[in-house]
């Protein structure tokens, strides 16, 4: 289900955000009401539900009021993803409280070098706390060294044995700094190495969307199919809830139509009518290429992220 932005402000500002045209500095700092984030619990549960939220930001430890919503969906029975760095005083704190309870965590991280020391004190102490509710999530970088580090970290503090690695991704209005498409197959090759190695730790690597099949060789391909770390490429996210609670299709694509939530009677008639909205757009394509490519017309690959592929694009019509 949703993707609750409980606020538009982190403590990191990265150059690779594509969450940047609707984050802090860039607009006003906002954070989730209590009455809003009550009624999007509700509107929720109005529809087919997976009984899932996703609770994120900028960074969500640093909502004044995070025990609350955790609180309030455990009372729902929901299944709760956090999705933080962990580097804030804030994320030690929840850890703490919630180590015994079905929160699962995905941590957002750089590779632990640029990590300042007060950073790498809130983060470790945290990881030691979480364990196996813990998994990894970072961008492989192209002119960076092989992330030999994340198979580290998930050994050193038992966390849970898949990976999530992502390619950095443009917003439409390109405001952020995102791999050219040359980079795209020096990322598949730092993939595919690090994928070797997690498989001889029984680590498995997941992905982000918008990463096109064709980034990858037939060979590699082959390579993650054996090491358990294959490639599905999709773009077909969880509709992302500003502060405010506008519902946005995702972060890239944040400045392309946006609703408020109590415009749709529940949280699936608003995946329907984005999708109605953006299958149009899908058949385009990344390349020329994608137009005679079995895998991208048997929806087997969305040729990536689609506001990459929207960026030259007019006139959009939704």
């Amino acid at each position: 289900m949703p993707n609750l932005m409980l606020t538009n402000y982190c403590n990191y500002k990265c150059s690779y955000c594509f969450g940047k045209d609707i984050m802090f500095p860039k607009n006003p700092r906002q954070t989730m009401s209590r009455e809003t984030f009550n009624g999007l619990v509700e509107w929720v549960k109005k529809g087919p539900s997976d009984k899932v939220f996703h609770l994120m930001g900028g960074e969500p430890t640093l909502h004044p009021e995070i025990d609350y919503f955790v609180g309030r969906l455990l009372e729902e029975d929901m299944h709760i993803t956090i999705f933080s760095n962990l580097a804030t005083p804030g994320a030690v704190e929840l850890a703490k409280k919630v180590a015994n309870l079905p929160v699962r965590w995905v941590v957002n991280v750089n590779d632990p070098a640029k990590w300042n020391s007060v950073q790498r004190e809130h983060i470790t102490t945290a990881l030691e706390l979480l364990g196996r509710q813990a998994s990894l999530t970072f961008n492989v970088m192209p002119d960076e060294d092989d992330n030999l580090w994340a198979l580290e970290y998930t050994k050193k503090y038992h966390l849970s044995n898949s990976i999530k690695v992502g390619f950095l991704l443009p917003t439409y209005k390109q405001s952020n700094v995102a791999l050219n498409d040359d980079e795209y197959t020096v990322v598949a090759a730092k993939v595919t190495r690090l994928a070797l190695e997690a498989a001889k730790d029984n680590i498995h690597l997941d992905y982000e969307c918008g990463i096109p099949t064709c980034a990858f060789t037939d060979e590699q391909l082959g390579i993650l199919w054996r090491c358990g770390s294959y490639l599905h490429s999709g773009c077909q996210s969880r509709l992302d809830v500003t502060p405010e609670g506008v519902v946005i299709y995702c972060l890239p694509m944040a400045t392309l139509g946006s609703k408020h939530f109590t415009e749709f009677e529940s949280y699936h008639e608003a995946a329907l009518w984005f999708e109605r909205r953006w299958d149009p757009y899908r058949k385009l394509g990344r390349k020329v290429e994608c137009a005679t490519c079995n895998l991208h017309n048997s929806a087997a690959c969305n040729a990536g992220c689609l506001a990459k592929n929207l960026i030259d694009c007019k006139n959009i019509n939704l």
